[in-house]
């Protein structure tokens, strides 16, 4: 008896032992969701920061924001109601299935995008600077210049949309960098910023926030005096050759000691000088556009960059639309043929995966550094104003070229853009608060910047805008 309930014992215990030294058992996966390139694109491209994302083939329904548009999936940010739909630009796309998929892509996108520019807005008027996704945290550091662009983009989506809330918020936004200006003691007309250029480039940070005052919805008289006065100080830093001087001091050489302000600065002073002119003409405004133009374009053929045509080609369109120049239209298509020729596509050996976005360019010569979201919505905002162009002088040659370039650079930009296809692998109330809708930095870095979402809504709502959109 004894040997047999030990050996019931043994055989109990070789059963515990085998049991438990099996492996769990692991819950079936679900396979990845194979990746689909959205209609338009090569079907071996797919936009980055769409991998494994698929895009649904048939057209989207009408997207949040949209008059009579259905409520949104889950987790995507709501986008308050027009709250004049019938006469804001939006109103146009009630029935935003009938329009291409491209537009219905930058309706979406710019929408979400400002309701997500709206979130990191804060009490004081300042927006968060962004935010680290992988982290959970903000991003560190700050920029009055990016500042300035946040305002300016919430102001034109807030136009675009008729949007009360975003609105309010890019006035408050205005309003917040105005404090860093103040009026020069020896010309009440005047209005300079108060930091040191080597802190903020003055010019720039001027021109940004005359623009976003220009660019509200409704704004008051005192803000477009204000915008007046901004308008005066860029006067003070023209040059009789055409030329916008950029640094502080007046004997000081620019180009010394920011070499790449070139490329930026003066193009959005001869933007913001375009711009107020629609709002309080003035001669000395028109005169100063057309000789800075013809400036910038000569400095073009000697030394092509992105940026410079980025910039130039607003004001230089602007110059054209209110004075018929032929100069300023030959310099606008000159520009924009050189910039077409950056873009990547579909074949190209190098970097396939990019196809849309467009090379940097350094010391002369194009890189294969990842193309940004920031540099792509200035890119779209300056084919869209060529080709605006097109339709107003009827330049079929240039419209046929144009037209594809948008196409698949606004294609390549919404590929950058957190949506909830490719925000799954984040925690539902996350991704909803802090992520969804905004543009991330590229296609190798997921962090979010207020600039590269604002530079995307500038750029999309230029697109929806210019007749590419039909």
């Amino acid at each position: 008896m004894r040997r047999v309930l030990f050996a019931s014992g043994i055989l109990v215990l070789l059963v515990v032992v085998v049991v438990t030294a099996q492996p769990p058992v692991a819950p079936p996966l679900t396979p990845p969701a194979p990746s689909v390139a959205p209609p338009g694109f090569p079907p071996s491209v797919v936009p980055p920061g769409a991998q494994g994302d698929p895009v649904p083939p048939a057209p989207p329904k009408p997207f949040p924001g949209v008059p009579g548009a259905p409520s949104a999936p889950m987790g995507t940010p709501s986008v308050s109601a027009p709250v004049a739909a019938a006469e804001a630009p939006l109103s146009k796309f009630t029935h935003i299935e009938t329009f291409p998929q491209n537009t219905q892509f930058a309706v979406r996108g710019s929408l979400m995008a400002a309701e997500w520019l709206a979130k990191m807005g804060q009490p004081h008027g300042r927006f968060l600077q962004g935010y680290l996704p992988a982290l959970r945290q903000p991003m560190s550091g700050d920029h009055d210049l990016r500042q300035a662009q946040a305002a300016l983009a919430m102001a034109q989506a807030a136009k675009f949309s008729g949007d009360q809330k975003h609105a309010a918020i890019a006035s408050q936004a205005v309003l917040a960098l105005l404090a860093s200006t103040k009026v020069d003691a020896n010309d009440p007309n005047s209005r300079a910023p108060v930091q040191m250029s080597f802190v903020c480039n003055r010019v720039g940070f001027a021109a940004l926030v005359a623009l976003a005052i220009v660019e509200l919805p409704n704004p008051s008289d005192k803000l477009l005096d204000d915008a007046e006065r901004l308008c005066a100080f860029l006067r003070t830093q023209l040059r009789a050759d055409g030329s916008v001087h950029y640094a502080d001091n007046p004997a000081d050489d620019p180009t010394k000691f920011d070499p790449a302000g070139f490329n930026e600065y003066p193009g959005l002073a001869l933007h913001a000088l375009a711009a107020s002119n629609r709002v309080r003409p003035a001669d000395w405004k028109k005169d100063a556009v057309k000789k800075g133009v013809a400036y910038y374009h000569t400095a073009f053929r000697a030394k092509p960059h992105p940026a410079l045509v980025a910039t130039v080609t607003p004001a230089a369109t602007e110059l054209y639309l209110q004075t018929k120049s032929n100069e300023a239209a030959t310099a606008v298509f000159e520009m924009n043929d050189w910039l077409c020729a950056l873009q990547i596509t579909g074949n190209d050996q190098r970097t396939p995966q990019w196809a849309g976005g467009f090379r940097t360019v350094a010391d002369g010569r194009t890189t294969d550094a990842p193309p940004s979201a920031t540099d792509t919505g200035r890119y779209i905002q300056s084919l869209a104003c060529a080709y605006h162009l097109t339709r107003v002088t009827g330049d079929l040659t240039h419209e046929e070229k144009y037209r594809p370039a948008l196409t698949f650079a606004v294609q390549f930009l919404y590929g950058l853009q957190f949506l909830e296809t490719n925000t799954r692998h984040f925690e539902d109330n996350f991704r909803a608060k802090m992520l969804m809708g905004a543009f991330h930095l590229s296609p190798t870095d997921g962090n979010l910047r207020i600039d590269a979402s604002a530079s995307a809504i500038t750029g999309l709502l230029r697109f929806l805008s210019c007749g590419a959109e039909r």
